[in-house]
């Protein structure tokens, strides 16, 4: 009996390797997942991208054509366009103290030649589309204004776009020049506001007889409120142009923007009621 122990143990011994082979097969060689892949010495591993961005300072009276030409120029290159919106001073303004960012689209030729002028401006497209500018009465007209000379006389209440801030109120400004009658028409100043959108909205709720607005605004508004045209002899209509900046980190990128919307712009502005046409 005792001679047959050492013949178990090693019976035991062999069905344990056995056993242990076997579950490394099971383990590695059994497997159907292909062995991992590790980059070689020296290789760098690839991370995902991050999707591009551009960052545009916008007029607000140009938000909405803005925001389509944005939204369908991230649905064919991928790229998203961020915006902020203010009147085109305000942006200026920002510009030159963030010295960053990519595009700089205000309401008009004035503010892309002050900036210009600071050295902000890398390239210059378009013009997309014409700032021009329209008298807005409440819809019964109370006070009878039939011409911007009208605009002088005694007891009208005139709002407008600030005409430091905006580039249609810049642009008006110079209108009332052409007639002689500056001073008489800012006497009836009874509000200067940020946008010719704010303009459109006290002239429904009656805060003026009279308002300065752009084209579009009015073309929005057509059904509740009076359109008198500005004579065209003395009218002026400033062009809207887009404009890359010195601080884009991907000029070419930026470029390809402005070449977007010099190409789709036109459309896009016209269906929001905006002039095309320099006329």
């Amino acid at each position: 009996m005792k001679k047959m122990f050492p013949k178990i143990k090693s019976g035991i011994g062999t069905l344990l390797v056995l056993l242990l082979c076997f579950g490394l097969l099971l383990v590695g060689g059994c497997s159907n997942q292909p062995p991992a892949e590790h980059p070689q010495q020296g290789q760098q591993q690839q991370l995902p991208q991050e999707p591009k961005t551009l960052f545009a300072y916008v007029g607000a009276n140009l938000k909405e054509p803005l925001t389509d030409l944005a939204v369908a120029y991230e649905q064919k290159t991928g790229v998203k366009v961020e915006m902020t919106f203010q009147n085109s001073g305000a942006l200026l303004n920002q510009v030159e103290t963030a010295k960053k960012g990519d595009i700089y689209m205000p309401g008009g030729m004035p503010f892309v030649e002050q900036a210009q002028q600071k050295g902000f401006i890398d390239q210059v497209a378009g013009p997309i589309a014409y700032h021009t500018p329209i008298i807005v009465t409440p819809k019964d007209n109370p006070a009878q204004i039939a011409s911007v000379e009208d605009l002088a006389k005694p007891g009208v209440k005139l709002v407008m776009p600030d005409k430091n801030a905006t580039a249609i109120g810049k642009t008006v400004t110079r209108v009332f020049d052409k007639t002689g009658k500056t001073a008489e028409i800012e006497n009836n100043l009874a509000a200067s506001l940020e946008s010719p959108a704010k303009v459109m909205a006290a002239i429904k709720m009656g805060q003026g007889n009279a308002g300065i607005v752009e084209y579009s605004n009015a073309f929005k508004e057509k059904d509740s409120i009076t359109m008198v045209e500005i004579d065209p002899q003395i009218n002026i209509i400033d062009e809207i142009p887009i404009t890359s900046l010195v601080f884009a980190n991907d000029k070419e990128q930026a470029n390809d923007f402005l070449m977007f919307v010099k190409e789709n712009g036109p459309a896009a502005f016209e269906k929001y009621g905006f002039n095309i046409k320099n006329s």
